[in-house]
């Protein structure tokens, strides 16, 4: 079935694109999340256009699960030594390696991308509809876990390629802010890095660029650059491992943190979680039986926790 993106009536100048992770998500499943950001950003809906991407390839991700279970079994191996920790590695690397497996498929990879970038092109399409050329539409996103991952590859799709006319430099799209939640992209590409040829054609990926992760950026024919945004921002938790801690030990080679970011690390002390023994039960509730993210009060990987903890950050870099 040919994907059909979103399409709004924007009642102002502005756009939000909210991202989900992994999980067989359909149309409807985060509406709460939808109410939250709106309460958050434009309660009177008269300003904000807020999108929903929705990418539903996830049944044909579980048949390549299955053909690949040997890659998956290596990058779960990879996690567990970089966590170190033999107590906790087991559950990290399951839990961890099932938010981040998908990434690991080029068909994933590749469905997603044509997905997110046709929907871009929707939302530039709208704003446009609306009587606001691209150069002064006022783009943001907000994305999480494995949805950061298509962030990012995708951001750097529409910087490096022109021919896609979504170029920061060529077409004059940039984003007001791009705001990470619990980001995998570093774990991503160090387990990447480590498999090596065992990931299907790894040059398709950005994050396993040989010259190291970067904020997305368009090259100008004169020299220089443009970003893709004017401000990128990555909150995790101290106690997410999807994000690149474990029970409040920062791991180097698993935490994004590209040149030029702001970052915040919440210290998750609300969850009262106070030792490993419950750190590792909160994080096998991180997926529920559909594969979205729950929004249990003590999960710390929780979309709609790290939304509310942010709520002022979010008003002032979106509405501000």
């Amino acid at each position: 079935m040919a994907f059909t993106p979103q399409s709004l009536d924007w009642p102002g100048d502005t756009a939000v694109l909210l991202v989900h992770g992994v999980g067989n998500a359909k149309a409807g499943d985060y509406n709460d999340l939808l109410a939250q950001v709106r309460a958050i950003v434009d309660p009177a809906g008269d300003r904000v256009a807020i999108y929903q991407l929705y990418y539903d390839a996830y049944n044909d991700w579980l048949v390549d699960k299955t053909r690949a279970a040997n890659l998956i079994n290596a990058a779960k191996a990879r996690i567990g030594g970089i966590v170190g920790d033999a107590d906790i590695a087991p559950t990290v690397a399951e839990t961890v390696g099932d938010v981040i497996w998908p990434a690991l498929s080029r068909d994933a990879r590749q469905i997603i991308k044509s997905v997110y970038l046709t929907q871009l092109r929707m939302i530039i399409d709208d704003g446009e509809r609306a009587g606001h050329r691209p150069q002064y539409q006022r783009l943001h996103i907000i994305c999480h876990s494995l949805g950061c991952f298509h962030t990012y590859e995708a951001l750097q799709t529409a910087a490096r390629i022109p021919e896609r006319m979504l170029g920061p430099a060529s077409q004059g799209i940039r984003f007001g802010s791009v705001i990470f939640m619990a980001s995998p992209v570093q774990l991503i590409r160090t387990v990447g890095m480590a498999l090596g040829a065992a990931i299907p054609h790894p040059r398709e990926m950005a994050t396993l660029d040989p010259a190291g992760l970067a904020i997305p950026a368009e090259t100008l024919q004169w020299g220089g650059t443009v970003t893709s945004a004017d401000r990128v921002i990555s909150i995790t938790g101290a106690l997410d491992p999807v994000g690149g801690y474990v029970f409040r030990r920062r791991l180097g080679d698993a935490y994004m943190d590209l040149p030029g970011q702001q970052s915040i690390v919440d210290p998750q002390t609300a969850l009262n979680i106070d030792t490993k023994e419950e750190w590792v039960q909160a994080i096998q509730s991180i997926l529920d039986g559909r594969g979205i993210s729950t929004v249990a009060v003590n999960n710390p990987h929780s979309w709609d926790g790290y939304v509310a903890r942010h709520a002022a950050d979010i008003r002032r870099w979106i509405v501000a």
